[in-house]
């Protein structure tokens, strides 16, 4: 009985010096797998960081081009979302900023006018005001779970906002049951 005894006390001791080892290995593994994913992480951090200096600019920028007031976490957002779908976008944004720096416009009236405001200026300035109106980036594909469309805003997407009075946000409707059977007491469109 002591010998059985001794070899159970010589197994378990066996058996922690084995469970030992095997936490260290986990502890080990976990630590690399949690220092891998910090130094994958950290490009991924400081892009956006680098991108997200450039929205308070853009939250200008759009607000002339869009001559509505922008709220600056959705700037944020956008800025983000125009700079995944195109890589290209903050250059671009660059060269439109400097545009309208440099030919002094500072409503959307004067820019609709300048002659000069044509390519990739036009297009890049196109693609943040379909930002803010349509609330994605990107070109959306029918019947297909992929494509490269990036989320903006639902609610606060400008072209819900021109209507605002007359009718909720589809499939968002905060009004009551039957809102539409009476014409609204406020200014038609003309």
């Amino acid at each position: 009985m002591k010998n059985r005894v001794h070899v159970q006390n010589s197994n378990s001791s066996e058996l922690s010096e084995s469970n030992m080892t095997r936490r260290r290995f986990l502890s080990s593994a976990v630590a690399t797998a949690v220092g891998g994913y910090v130094m994958l992480s950290v490009p991924k951090v400081s892009f956006a960081a680098d991108f997200g200096s450039l929205s308070p600019e853009l939250q200008k920028i759009a607000a002339l081009l869009t001559a509505k007031p922008i709220d600056p976490a959705l700037a944020a957002r956008a800025s983000e979302a125009l700079a995944k779908v195109d890589p290209q976008f903050p250059a671009h944004f660059s060269d439109l900023a400097t545009f309208l720096k440099d030919h002094h416009i500072t409503s959307l009236e004067e820019l609709k006018v300048q002659p000069a405001f044509t390519g990739q200026i036009k297009t890049t300035a196109q693609s943040i005001i379909s930002a803010f109106y349509l609330g994605y980036v990107g070109t959306p594909v029918a019947h297909s779970s992929e494509d490269n469309v990036e989320f903006v805003t639902y609610t606060q997407a400008l072209t819900y906002q021109l209507t605002k009075p007359y009718t909720p946000i589809p499939s968002y409707s905060r009004w009551q049951t039957g809102y539409w059977e009476h014409v609204p007491n406020t200014p038609s469109f003309s």
